[in-house]
């Protein structure tokens, strides 16, 4: 399968009853930006390199707009990295004014159906926070299943410290989700 087959003649991955899923576009950079300082913790804070934003419009990168059908707002994005690997990794990154408004409940599970039946993939990955408890509830209700829990710390880290660091960087601690 190409990548470009994905998406319609409109660049549309699909449509829901509130919104529609469009493949990302060069010119949003600037909505990514900001989407990413607003979700990114004060003291990892730097601009997104532009690796990072090369990555989202990669071939490997399944990367969609989420935009509100009756006006077109864009509320933020939906993606699947790492698609032609053998551990697809999803993601949601919501504008805050858009967070608790049924959005990634509503274009999540079609948007792993769809690509499911695409990639003839059984399952997919997610991280989540591990203090983020309204996306871990979101994930095992859609279908989520927690496999374990990660964390960024230094493989070095001194185990001891490990709690301590968990209350005070609870951004660097993750639990990780599958999804058949």
């Amino acid at each position: 399968m190409k990548f470009d087959d994905f998406f319609d003649v409109n660049d549309i991955f699909l449509h829901t009853e509130h919104y529609i899923l469009r493949r990302i576009l060069p010119e949003e950079k600037n909505k990514y930006e900001a989407l990413a300082q607003s979700e990114t913790p004060d003291f990892l804070q730097s601009t997104p390199s532009a690796l990072a934003w090369d990555e989202l419009l990669s071939e490997d990168h399944l990367t969609c707009s989420i935009l509100k059908k009756d006006a077109g707002a864009f509320c933020g994005f939906c993606q699947l990295q790492w698609i032609f690997s053998d551990v697809p990794e999803l993601g949601i990154d919501l504008l805050p004014a858009y967070h608790k408004n049924g959005i990634a409940a509503e274009v999540l599970p079609p948007f792993l159906s769809r690509t499911k039946e695409l990639l003839q993939c059984d399952h997919f990955y997610s991280k989540i926070k591990k203090n983020n408890l309204p996306s871990q509830k979101l994930a095992e209700k859609i279908g989520g299943i927690c496999i374990g829990e990660k964390n960024l710390l230094p493989a070095d880290f001194p185990e001891s410290l490990t709690s301590i660091a968990e209350k005070e960087f609870p951004d660097f601690f993750y639990l990780e989700y599958e999804f058949h």
